[in-house]
């Protein structure tokens, strides 16, 4: 299973049973009402989930999610309906936690310079991700997530929840693309000792 599908897997959640993007979209498009709410009711889960995870509190997800879906309905007209609509929300979520992130200032910027230098990574290491989950320890996977400090968290979420590429990723967290799996890597190992040690609540 790849890290990807893993990862998607821990957010949880079954399918949700609502009508598909290109008829709400196509509601929308045409003034219809009551389009927005069916839009909100399909995708509230996978905002909220991804708000959480970055953010690392239920009620700053919240706050988060109802910001995230005004900023969506302002820009509804500017979005190209040939790219997938759950993309385009979740990059308009990620875009907000983060900034959320920075003001809060918790550590000045995510990342000093020592945590983007290639010359000290190990030369190898197993990653938790699969392993974790095959063990049958999702609660303790999200747990450990969640006791993350933000630079570490944040590009694991942006990655496997978000399922944002690297460039975008960089972007979002004012890094060089080549920067992202150096960010990726320490994340997971700091996830791998987390989950060993038991470091979460």
């Amino acid at each position: 299973m790849s890290a990807t599908v893993a990862f998607a897997k821990a957010g949880g959640g079954a399918a949700i049973d609502h009508p598909e993007p290109e008829e709400l979209m196509g509601r929308v498009a045409h003034g219809d009402p009551d389009a927005f709410a069916d839009l909100y009711g399909a995708y509230t889960g996978p905002v909220t989930r991804l708000c959480r995870r970055l953010l690392g509190s239920d009620e700053d997800a919240k706050d988060a999610r109802s910001e995230v879906f005004l900023r969506a309905r302002e820009a509804i007209a500017s979005y190209d309906r040939r790219r997938p609509f759950r993309a385009w929300l979740l990059g308009i979520a990620a875009h907000h936690c983060v900034d959320q992130l920075r003001r809060r200032a918790l550590e000045g910027r995510l990342f000093a310079p020592a945590d983007l230098a290639e010359d000290t990574l190990p030369s190898t290491a197993p990653t938790p991700l699969g392993s974790a989950l095959a063990r049958e320890r999702r609660e303790q996977l999200l747990a450990a997530l969640d006791a993350l400090p933000p630079r570490h968290r944040a590009p694991l979420v942006l990655r496997y929840f978000a399922e944002l590429p690297y460039d975008a990723i960089a972007e979002l967290l004012q890094v060089r693309a080549r920067d992202v799996g150096v960010l990726l890597f320490r994340a997971k190992l700091r996830l791998r000792e987390t989950l060993a040690g038991g470091g979460f609540g």
